[in-house]
């Protein structure tokens, strides 16, 4: 039998050990490594008081109107359950795309149509979507002439949109002609590569 003073020792040791396993409450912050293994370091502060991170896996609760509490570690399946789930509330990441055009011309090639359809796909898992066009092109011809033929691009893309569904509205379009070569090379099987428009999809 424990005798009275042993009992006293144990008590608050084993509040430790909860303490240690439970997921944290109201605002925190976790540290996590990096994906080759590597930790940094963060600090928490308010006007209260300030505490560090140092561990892979630590956190640092932060009650309103108190000093950031003591870090301390988590069980990684505690982490994996907290990253999820603010994961799971984050957006769709932004989607990039790249729709390539025939020389001095707005018709898109034939491979654009399976992108297409990817990008189509893509946003009917969005709740909400906001895309970006951009145009652009080779540096053959003028530079005027080729920031028109860009935004050109861009709108032969944009209507393409508009015919599938896609309000207007949600669409932004603009022109950076050649300014922003994909091949720094222009000989003539490069040059194919400036003569695009990028789509982001958000």
């Amino acid at each position: 039998m424990l005798d009275k003073p042993l009992i006293r020792f144990l008590f608050p040791l084993s509040l430790l050990l909860l303490a240690a396993c439970s997921a944290p409450r109201g605002n925190y912050v976790i540290l996590l490594a990096e994906e080759d293994g590597t930790v940094g370091q963060a600090s928490v502060s308010n006007a209260q008081g300030e505490a560090t991170l140092v561990a892979a896996n630590s956190v640092v609760e932060v009650p309103r109107q108190k000093a950031p509490k003591k870090a301390r570690e988590l069980k990684a399946e505690t982490v994996a359950k907290l990253t999820a789930e603010t994961e799971a509330a984050q957006p769709p990441k932004p989607l990039n795309f790249i729709f390539f055009f025939g020389f001095d011309s707005t018709e898109l090639t034939g491979d654009s149509d399976v992108i297409f359809t990817r990008v189509l796909e893509n946003i009917k898992t969005r709740e909400t979507v906001d895309i970006s066009l951009i145009g652009h092109t080779d540096s053959t011809g003028s530079i005027e002439y080729n920031r028109e033929l860009g935004l050109k691009r861009a709108d032969t893309l944009r209507q393409k949109l508009v015919d599938n569904g896609i309000p207007s509205s949600l669409i932004d379009i603009k022109s950076l002609g050649e300014d922003s070569p994909l091949a720094a090379d222009e000989g003539l099987d490069q040059r194919a590569l400036n003569r695009r428009v990028v789509m982001v999809l958000r």
